[in-house]
Formats: C-alpha cells, structure tokens, sequence
C-alpha cells in the first residue's frame, strides 16, 4: 500500500501478520553528501542520542527504523512514529554531541583502515565507478574533523522535506490508516522541497594496485550487473563459480580462499570474485585459478549432474541472502528512492529449474566480457590489468602487434602450470 501527504512524503506499508517495524529512509548517504563525512556524523549523532532507533546507512540513502522486540509489549503506532521524528528531525545538534559522534568515527576509521580487506573494498568501488583516487584515511578525518553544527543542522534542513522522505511501515493491513494518521501528525509540517537526485556515477571497472606489506594478499575481481541480469542464469553462474574455486584452491593444495557474491555499491550491483591468499607465495597461484575457471565457464558447458547440483546450491544460497535482507519496510523505500535496480529474489528461485547449460555459458560470455574491475592488495610481481583481461576473454581479437604476449602464453612458474592441470582435471566433466 502506498499514500502521498500534501508536502510529497510518501508512506507505504508491507503486509505483515503482527507489527514488525516502522521506517525513516532519505536520499542521502556517504557518495551524495553535500560535504564529505557528514552523512555519518548524522547518523552517528542520532543512534548515540536515541537506542531506540537503528540505523541502515547506504551509499545513496540512510534509513532508521523503530523495531518490535520479541515478548515486549509493542509499543503504539503514533509512538513509534513520533521516535522517528523526535530523533531524526528534532535529533539536538550540540557541539559536544558532534565532537562525540567525530571521535567515534576517528576511532573506527583508524582501527578499519590498515586491515587489508578494508582498503581493498575502498579502493573495488571507487575503482569499479570511475573515482581512480584511493579513499584516504588521513583526509577523511581532517574533513569530518572541520564540520560545524551549523552543517549538520543544514544537513538535517535541507535533506528532511517530503519529497525525499519515505516512511515505511511493515505489519497488518488494518493498521496502516493508524500508521497514515501518526505520519500526517508528526511529519505532515514539513516543507515539500525536492528529492536528492540520483549519483551520477556509472560502472567503468579498471585495475588498482595497492602495496600488500603482510602475509595476506587479496585479489578482488568485478563485473557489473545491471537489471537485466537479474537472472536465474546469473545465480546458477555465481554459484557454479563459487564452487569450481573451492574445489581448484583445494586441488591445488594453497592457503587461500575465495568468495563470489554480488556487491553493492552506491545503489548498484557487481558480480564480485575475492580471492584472498595466506602466503605470498600462493598469491599468482590463486590468481591464475581464478582466471582459469572464469574462462572455462565461457568455454563449455557443464554436465546434466553438475547442473543439478549447482541449481539446489544456488536456490540455498539465494534463500540464504533473502533471509538476511534489510526490514520489509526499508526494502519498499529504497526500491522508491534508488534506481529500481534490487534483486528479485522470489523470481531468481522460482526459475532456477528452467535454466540449462547452455543458458549459463551465455551468462558467463554476456558479463565476463564486459571491462572488468581488478584490485590487487600484494607486491610484485603481478599480472598486468591487460594480461588479466585477455585471460578471462578468450574471444577477443588478437591484434595487429605481433609483438604482444598472447594470452595462453603468461611466464607461469612450473609449479603454476602443474596446479592448473590439476584443476582442468579436476573440473573435466
């Protein structure tokens, strides 16, 4: 069910057997903040203000939700909306809360930043949407270190108006006219002004390079995924990756691990390959298995068997990430406010069974052929970005140069070529 209020706020509701929750959701977040830190300083000054109120922070948008706790008595609609607005829009803004809310952030950031996983996810997405500056830590702090109260009360201004409100509410049907009148109540004052636009950022890929100076070296690999892939094709794809990986780093008998899964970033998707290694040594090793099995899947279809098996896993692992899916409401609000690019998940599942071999390759040849992002958190040597394209393009064109190094044709090690056979072994079907 969905309602416009005069100022342009927009309420909808998700059918629910008991009262699961109520929503704040605005288009803000940390890539359309008008100055940079200050989503998170809001955010941080609202949830160290009210415990009553969780917070879902995003790259586009930021939502707040007032939950039902299991065996406490619920609180009333109206109440649970005025918690909304009291600690959202009336949140006070001191100059001791904002230097709390800073402090906490500083501490964060400066515990996060030197871990290798989290400066490898910094770098995928700027590198993935077209920013080639690497996230610095030091500048991040300096900024947020320089913001006023006067912002962030200007943040709340300017972001608190109708049409870049969406309140959600998540129970039973003959409540929400209940839910209607408390939201016109509490947020019916407020100013219309006008929605935030959309990022103008756009999917690019390109190769990053960061010095690993520990043992663990991490490779990331990305694709992008825009509506039209979502598929059941893409699930079994993903899956079936996920799979042949584990079972070729087992072949090959390193100390790494891989993940496949799909990666959001600000309001949009990858197809996201992490490969993260134990020992330096193992690091062009797991590169090149990695490699090896995205070419594959463009190269050949797989068995009736592997089919099957992949299908059951790949509808476990989807239900298993609708199970961890955000509140009911904030889904329904970040569908209104982004760009309508989620994931379907009920229709992924129920297709997984018409899906064939043939369909899968196509998938594999459809993304893996696009620009790819490469991240890499290790020291030299590595592959080059151009080496790594060829290798998980094997259609490509070879050019006029005759001088270029083919792409079956790297300086593998002979330890290198002998795990790869041992993976074509593996996965020969």
């Amino acid at each position: 069910m969905k309602q416009i209020l005069k100022n342009g706020l927009t309420i909808v509701s998700k059918n629910s057997n008991k009262f699961e929750e109520v929503s704040l959701t605005f288009k803000c977040g940390h890539v359309n903040e008008p100055k940079v830190g200050i989503a998170a300083v809001y955010e941080k000054i609202v949830t160290n203000n009210s415990s009553a109120l969780g917070s879902i922070y995003g790259g586009s948008m930021t939502s707040f939700v007032v939950s039902s706790k299991p065996g406490d008595e619920l609180i009333s609609i109206d109440d649970a909306v005025k918690v909304l607005y009291d600690g959202c829009v009336k949140v006070p803004v001191k100059k001791h809360a904002l230097i709390a809310a800073v402090n906490d952030i500083i501490q964060h950031t400066e515990d996060m930043a030197p871990l290798p996983e989290r400066q490898v996810k910094l770098a995928y997405k700027h590198t993935a949407f077209g920013n080639s500056t690497l996230w610095k830590t030091d500048e991040y702090i300096d900024k947020i270190s320089e913001l006023k109260v006067k912002d962030v009360k200007d943040y709340i201004s300017g972001n608190f108006v109708g049409n870049n409100l969406v309140l959600g509410y998540c129970g039973p049907e003959r409540y929400f006219d209940k839910f209607v009148a408390a939201v016109k109540k509490h947020f019916g004052s407020l100013s219309s002004g006008a929605k935030n636009v959309d990022c103008s950022l756009e999917y690019t890929g390109g190769f990053q390079v960061i010095e690993g100076g520990g043992i663990k070296q991490v490779a990331r690999f990305g694709w992008n995924l825009p509506k039209e892939y979502n598929t059941a094709e893409t699930n079994i794809l993903m899956s079936m990756l996920a799979g042949r990986l584990e079972r070729s780093v087992a072949e090959a008998n390193i100390a790494a691990e891989t993940v496949v899964k799909i990666a959001g970033y600000f309001g949009l998707r990858t197809l996201c390959v992490t490969l993260t290694c134990f020992d330096k040594k193992d690091f062009n090793v797991g590169v090149n298995i990695v490699l090896a099995n995205i070419k594959r899947l463009q190269e050949s279809q797989a068995s009736d068997r592997r089919m099957e098996t992949t299908r059951s896993r790949a509808a476990f692992e989807r239900l298993g990430v609708s199970n961890e899916a955000l509140p009911k409401s904030v889904v329904i609000a970040w569908a209104l406010l982004g760009r309508n690019i989620d994931y379907d998940v009920d229709s992924v599942i129920s297709n997984l069974y018409s899906v064939n071999a043939r369909d899968v390759q196509d998938a594999a040849c459809e993304i893996f052929s696009k620009e790819p992002t490469v991240v890499l958190y290790t020291n030299k040597p590595y592959p080059s970005f151009e080496e790594i394209k060829k290798a998980i393009n094997p259609k490509e064109e070879k050019t006029a140069d005759k001088t270029e190094t083919p792409s079956d044709a790297y300086n593998f090690s002979q330890a290198e070529r002998v795990a790869m056979a041992r993976i074509d072994a593996l996965n020969a079907e």
